[in-house]
């Protein structure tokens, strides 16, 4: 299968899944999962009408992001970024998607200050793996008052990442969980409204549940390399 032909069919999943739940397209935004792809393989989806691309490690995108130049797609920071890493993705990322500790947003703060910008950014909420990254659902509102006092963080929303489930349907309750975690905390938080969440096998159920940004690999790209 040609990259156009998967393309094609995961934006016509994405159509079907919107209608389904009574939203329109533009309300979700699709994030092309790129890591460990080559660049003329982005670049080409980039011409195939994809704008956002997701990158798991941060010298990888600053790397690719260099190549292709300022403004040849939107580059999305979607792993777990070390604070060491911090500073070859402030700048670079439009998005970074997991933020999940106090340490992590004070040197987001210092970064961008330097780089006299400021860093969007999405909470990492935990799925309920203890070997997986993010905060507690019980821990979420104190996290954003204390990350409200930092200046250049902006941080806009939710991500999770479930446990894998072979049926999509086994991830609603977690989307749904999400989706109700982000109106809990939205009214005292306003700025708190994206939620990213749902991949390849599990996207529409993910739209279905409030969906607004979905990280995409294998659907878009086909096999990873090694």
């Amino acid at each position: 299968m040609s990259l156009k032909d998967r393309i094609d069919g995961v934006e016509q999943r994405i159509g079907e899944a919107c209608r389904r739940s009574g939203r329109k397209r533009g309300d979700v935004l699709l994030v092309a999962v790129s890591k460990k792809f080559p660049l003329d393989m982005i670049l080409e989806a980039r011409r195939l009408g994809l704008q956002d691309f997701g990158e798991n490690y941060a010298q990888e995108l600053r790397d690719k992001q260099k190549e292709a130049g300022d403004g040849a797609v939107r580059w999305h920071f979607i792993g777990a970024l070390q604070r060491n890493k911090v500073k070859y993705v402030v700048g670079k990322a439009d998005l970074v998607h997991a933020v999940d500790n106090m340490a992590l947003v004070a040197e987001l703060d210092k970064r961008a200050a330097a780089a006299a910008t400021r860093v969007r950014a999405l909470v990492e909420i935990n799925g309920g793996e203890d070997s997986k990254n993010g905060i507690r659902g019980s821990g979420l509102r104190e996290f954003l008052e204390g990350a409200s006092g930092f200046r250049n963080v902006l941080l806009e929303g939710l991500m999770m990442m479930p446990p894998y489930f072979e049926d999509p349907e086994m991830s609603r309750p977690w989307f749904s969980g999400l989706r109700e975690m982000r109106d809990k905390v939205s009214g005292e938080f306003p700025g708190i409204q994206e939620l990213s969440m749902g991949m390849s096998n599990d996207f529409e159920v993910a739209i279905e549940e409030g969906a607004t940004i979905l990280r995409v690999g294998s659907a878009v790209f086909g096999p990873r390399p090694k």
